[in-house]
């Protein structure tokens, strides 16, 4: 379920379906259709509510992941429940135009450890993201691209490497995906860049 809100009736001012209902008719699909089923942009309230209504956890959680945005208590929660984390928009929305953060591409931290390490700034951050035993998907249309990210499981970092990333969320914390003012719905409530 990639959202559990959608835009809100300009008559009602309701959301128009339940995420709840939704996740148990998902739940009804055989399991030759869909081994497992997941989650995305889930705030804590809305799994807390979603696994107590119905019983059922998800398999995974898509959630936007990147240095500029660690979430690393959402994400040990995660794990505490037994619940796969992917990591999307891994590079920060490096294709937005913006003043403030850098780019992620060109912050100086990863540009230095990728330098270190002989890989590329992407490669870096999907690295790191790796380290956090998580899934991610960045996204290219680009052969080179898609190469140059498989390739960065190959991309060794150092603990020191780690802990200098682990730190850059303490400067910048941006979430780049947020469609909560033009939908007209709350989103990740009580998380990092809200």
């Amino acid at each position: 379920m990639h959202w559990p809100v959608g835009p809100v009736d300009p008559r009602t001012k309701t959301p128009p379906f339940d995420y709840v209902q939704t996740w148990r008719s998902l739940n009804t699909l055989p399991q030759r259709k869909a081994r497992n089923l997941g989650i995305c942009n889930f705030s804590p309230s809305q799994l807390k509510t979603l696994i107590r209504e119905t019983g059922i956890k998800p398999f995974a959680h898509q959630m936007e992941l990147h240095p500029y945005l660690q979430q690393s208590s959402w994400v040990a929660a995660h794990k505490a429940l037994g619940i796969a984390v992917t990591a999307y928009s891994p590079l920060a929305h490096s294709n937005a135009s913006q003043d403030f953060p850098p780019p992620l591409l060109k912050n100086e931290v990863l540009v230095e450890i990728a330098k270190d390490v002989n890989c590329t700034t992407a490669q870096v951050a999907i690295s790191w993201a790796l380290s956090r035993d998580m899934s991610v998907i960045p996204k290219s249309s680009h052969e080179k691209y898609i190469v140059e990210n498989f390739k960065a499981a190959k991309c060794d970092l150092s603990i020191e490497h780690l802990t200098r990333i682990s730190l850059i969320d303490s400067k910048y914390v941006t979430r780049f995906i947020n469609p909560s003012k033009s939908w007209g719905v709350k989103l990740f409530e009580g998380l990092d860049g809200a």
